[in-house]
């Protein structure tokens, strides 16, 4: 336990320094005078990656300390979905894991279905080739 606690504070700690970094170098992306419309966007593109990899970044930061708060509270390596004792091997490669394997291989099949059901009902199936005006050929 006081090895993976170990690798929990270490792995904080970097994470801490990259979102550091993410936010040094959004600050250092330049506003610029001139320049195109391409320009524009590679800078919007670089802006956004900085900022989902910060949101990850802080996402991975809060789980790593739910971890250090059940350890600390005698809660740690419990599956939070079914209750059972999460396998070590596991919890040595993510060791702030939520959940055993079979548990969060069921919540990933269900978000995949959720997804692809709602994929399903945005497609639009109703349009037809006679519905598009053509009348500008």
């Amino acid at each position: 336990m006081i090895t993976l606690k170990k690798n929990l504070l270490k792995m904080r700690e970097e994470i801490l320094k990259e979102i550091d970094q993410n936010v040094r170098s959004g600050r250092n992306i330049p506003e610029r005078d001139v320049g195109d419309f391409y320009d524009d966007v590679d800078i919007e593109k670089g802006r956004q990656m900085i900022h989902l990899l910060g949101e990850r970044e802080r996402q991975k930061l809060n789980a790593i300390d739910n971890a250090l708060e059940k350890i600390a509270d005698g809660e740690y390596g419990f599956c939070e979905e079914c209750g059972e004792e999460i396998n070590k091997k596991r919890l040595k490669v993510i060791p702030f894991a939520k959940y055993c394997i079979r548990c969060q291989s069921e919540m990933e099949r269900r978000s995949t279905r959720l997804q692809e059901s709602m994929e399903d009902k945005l497609i639009y199936k109703d349009v037809s080739i006679s519905d598009v005006d053509t009348s500008d050929e």
